[in-house]
């Protein structure tokens, strides 16, 4: 009979703690597990001690290993009563009703654990399961940004999400599982092959696959996406099923990596760093032009002068956009940069950008963001300053330093406006939101539907002049010419803003007001030029070109080369003021016999903004 009450006694527990981790969030079940366990040992320990205490007086050590033994032996549904039903203290109905529900306790905290570790491997093998229909995201790489990004690929979409690394926290894991993921960390996964694919079924049907390589050491999503790229041929996987998207160096890796005629390949690559996209997200939500005031004539009304703090990856990153972005007719640029380490981590973009310092007016001082030396700087322009960005590469600095900079700013009555800047995404600390709004780089937003680069591939096609959509054109397009779309592209709102127009309405510009936006339109041509690491092309190369397409087209009837531009060495002739362009125009067609106007070829890229606007609404895009 005692058997049999035993049995029906766990029976009753199991059942329970079925219905609790049904019916309970993990999380609450978990904490009501990890109480019973605490209780039902605490309590154990105090019941045994004292029943085997008295029990085996004459041998302690005894009566300790015992009293241990019992303890663990409640946690597999064993009891000890018979030691301490003789004591006087279970004399008391009460104490022998406490002893069997600490014993309660702890049978359901080992059922409750047995049950989450079954369920958790059985809801893993269902997720695997089902990972092998419907469409698939499968994102490699488990961190912050990583979970976050694929909580929100589970409220944007029905994908099945997998994640792969060979390490993950256990609070990450849970926040994977907490919304429908599953994680894989064998070594098929981790060196992707055919059998891996099998297991997620992958196969030439119609479903599609994204693949999001997030690792912020770039070197393995290389490997990884190349491993895979292997794999997905060997499967014989249509092209046009892929989509990746991965942290890396876009300049090096797309063009190797997307499927182009014959060669294969990922049906659509996007290959982006975290600083230059950080950076491009600033420019989207906060232009330049946004922080200055303009007259009808669309000319500015004002200088544009920022203050960067921090010269990291980042940091230079903002510094080619603000360059970029911040050039207007009859403004001054300034840029004052503080970073005690200039020196020591600026030599790549001093090498490749030298014009950046030699046309614009873009000042190093070796201090801190906190010095005496930035809050005089401060101090002495607050009247002038139109913008403070802050990326030191460490949130704590830039809270630290965004801090106390804007409540000295609020003190000394300044409107200049103060951003975070980091890997992760841009903050605003002086929008009036508490606390303040965050704009993530690993979001939906920037990183799936194209959103950040919609109206570049939307400008690209249209110079395209295919019947091709705007993606498979942009799914072909070399690194340069995405990276004059999107400069171009992002200025379009400022160009909307400096003639205060709505880009969705018709525009009605003067000839005056579409000659300055034509003037700040080669302003903003020459600064993306200088970014890109070009200089202006000496008179005497320009003369030695002029001499080789002449001797071309005395041969072959044609001249091949292009006068005014040296990709190879970066250099064109157009990186002059707007003045000097007739000359210069008059000058090549001369020699060319062609009817190039380059004025007018600013004036047609203003005119040009409206019918992308047009496209836009029209697509929806």
């Amino acid at each position: 009979m005692f058997g049999i009450t035993m049995v029906a006694l766990f029976t009753g527990v199991l059942f329970l703690a079925i219905i609790l981790n049904l019916a309970m969030k993990k999380e609450n079940s978990a904490k009501i597990t990890g109480f019973c366990i605490a209780w039902a040992g605490i309590s154990g320990l105090f019941i045994y001690s004292y029943g085997y205490g008295i029990a085996f007086a004459d041998n302690p050590p005894l009566a300790i290993l015992r009293s241990v033994m019992a303890v663990w032996g409640m946690f597999v549904s064993k009891n000890d009563f018979a030691i301490v039903s003789s004591t006087p203290l279970f004399a008391s109905k009460a104490a022998v009703l406490y002893f069997w529900a600490v014993h309660f306790m702890a049978q359901y905290a080992t059922a409750s654990a047995a049950i989450a570790a079954i369920g958790t491997r059985a809801l893993r093998r269902m997720r695997l399961w089902l990972a092998c229909f419907g469409n698939l995201s499968l994102i490699y790489c488990i961190n912050e940004d990583s979970v976050s990004f694929g909580r929100q690929l589970t409220e944007n979409n029905k994908n099945n999400l997998v994640f792969v690394d060979d390490k993950a926290t256990s609070t990450l894991e849970n926040a994977i599982n907490s919304f429908g993921g599953v994680v894989i960390q064998d070594k098929n996964a981790l060196w992707p092959d055919r059998r891996f694919l099998r297991s997620l079924g992958i196969r030439g049907k119609n479903r599609k696959y994204d693949f999001y390589l997030l690792h912020k050491n770039e070197a393995k999503n290389i490997k990884y996406a190349f491993a895979l790229k292997d794999a997905l041929e060997t499967a014989h996987i249509p092209a046009n099923q892929t989509n990746l998207v991965m942290l890396g160096t876009e300049e090096l890796h797309t063009e190797p990596l997307q499927a182009l005629g014959d060669k294969y390949g990922f049906g659509n690559v996007t290959v982006f760093d975290a600083a230059s996209l950080t950076a491009r997200l600033l420019m989207h939500h906060f232009p330049p032009a946004a922080t200055m005031d303009f007259a009808t004539d669309c000319t500015a009304a004002e200088n544009f002068e920022a203050v960067l703090i921090g010269f990291g990856q980042v940091g230079q990153a903002v510094m080619k956009q603000l360059v970029m972005n911040g050039q207007f007719k009859d403004s001054e640029f300034s840029l004052a940069v503080f970073a005690p380490d200039f020196e020591q981590v600026s030599g790549y973009i001093s090498a490749t950008c030298r014009s950046l310092t030699d046309n614009y007016n873009i000042k190093f001082y070796d201090y801190d963001g906190r010095s005496r030396s930035m809050y005089d700087y401060i101090l002495a322009r607050k009247d002038d300053m139109n913008y403070i960005v802050i990326c030191t590469g460490s949130d704590k600095t830039n809270n630290e330093i965004g801090g106390e900079i804007t409540r000295y700013l609020a003190r000394i009555g300044s409107d200049a406006q103060v951003y975070l800047a980091d890997y992760s995404g841009i903050t605003c600390l002086t929008d009036g939101n508490i606390p303040p709004k965050q704009y993530p780089v690993f979001s939906t937003d920037v990183l799936c539907t194209g959103k950040i680069d919609y109206m570049a591939t939307t400008l690209n096609n249209r110079y395209c002049k295919n019947d091709k959509t705007p993606q498979e054109n942009w799914a072909v397009c070399d690194w340069f010419s995405r990276m004059s779309s999107r400069a171009s592209a992002d200025f379009m709102p400022s160009m909307a803003l400096i003639a205060g127009q709505n880009p969705a309405q018709q525009w009605a510009l003067t000839d005056t007001q579409l000659e300055n936006l034509a003037v700040t339109e080669h302003l903003r041509w020459m600064a993306f030029h200088y970014a890109m690491g070009y200089e202006k092309m000496p008179d005497d190369v320009y003369a030695a070109r002029e001499q080789q397409f002449i001797e071309e087209k005395s041969l072959c009837g044609n001249g091949k080369i292009r006068v005014g531009k040296d990709t190879a060495s970066r250099q064109h002739a157009c990186l002059i003021p707007w003045d000097e362009l007739d000359a210069l125009s008059q000058r090549e067609n001369a020699i060319t016999g062609g009817n190039v106007d380059y004025k007018q070829a600013d004036r047609n890229n203003v005119l040009a903004i409206q019918d992308i606007y047009k496209l836009i609404n029209e697509n929806n895009l």
